[in-house]
């Protein structure tokens, strides 16, 4: 699955869902540290991540347009990742939508330093510089909203990865339209990119895994680890569900 080596510039191959197998779930490909508003350093990270047995670790940090550290960062993890044969290292970054026609908000100096690249939805622009209210709209106004947006990356922007599609929907709701779900992961697969299966936000894994089954997306497996804890979490849980078994 991962073919790379760890100072190469390639990314992840991501396989579609029905494809998994063991191999393909034992890896954790997003991670962020103490460089950004994760708990551990990327020495830590490593260490960890080697205990665990995971095959392949993506440091993926989050960026705006005007992150001045991030080739600092890069070299940290590939100087670092040099004391950890077998483990197939990533370098990338988690980066926000800032309209519906996909641009993010993150620089072409960071997007040409990374291996892998997160689109995600945090915040909702009002089209006028700012961003709207999370607590003046509905459900309904903003899981549209965070559809829109997440599939103006979808169609055009520079992502390998859509990262927790539907996350601020189901942060602060607990639910996600299906039909949104559903033609994100095809308009996704039509643009050969990956959908996060991400277990730190979905609230009913089950029903996400069988739209999985369904449209057969490619996927990537991130458990948005912020503490040492929760590496591995996301491979963990889909095995438990019995992901992986062909």
């Amino acid at each position: 699955m991962y073919a790379q080596e760890k100072k190469s510039a390639g990314k992840p191959v991501f396989r579609r869902f029905r494809e998994l197998d063991h191999a393909h779930l034992n890896v954790e490909l997003q991670v962020h540290t103490t460089w950004t508003d994760g708990q551990a350093t990327v020495l830590e990270i490593l260490s960890t991540v080697k205990e665990r047995g995971l095959g392949a670790v993506a440091f993926t940090e989050h960026v705006r347009k005007d992150t001045p550290w991030f080739l600092e960062f890069k070299n940290e993890v590939v100087t670092f990742a040099r004391g950890f044969e077998g483990l197939h290292v990533y370098v990338g970054c988690e980066t926000k939508a800032m309209d519906d026609n996909g641009r993010l908000d993150v620089s072409q100096q960071v997007l040409d330093a990374c291996d892998i690249v997160l689109g995600v939805v945090h915040r909702l622009p009002d089209g006028r510089g700012g961003y709207l209210d999370f607590k003046q709209l509905s459900f309904e106004r903003t899981a549209e909203i965070e559809f829109q947006l997440s599939i103006g990356m979808i169609r055009n922007a520079p992502i390998d990865v859509l990262g927790h599609p539907g996350g601020m929907s189901l942060r602060r709701h607990g639910r996600f339209p299906e039909a949104y779900f559903r033609e994100m992961m095809t308009a996704a697969l039509e643009r050969q990119i990956a959908i996060e299966i991400n277990s730190s936000y979905l609230v009913d894994m089950p029903a996400f895994l069988h739209l999985c089954e369904e449209v057969n997306p490619f996927v990537s497996i991130g458990s948005d680890a912020h503490r040492l804890s929760e590496l591995g979490h996301c491979r963990d849980q889909l095995l438990e569900l019995g992901v992986g078994r062909l």
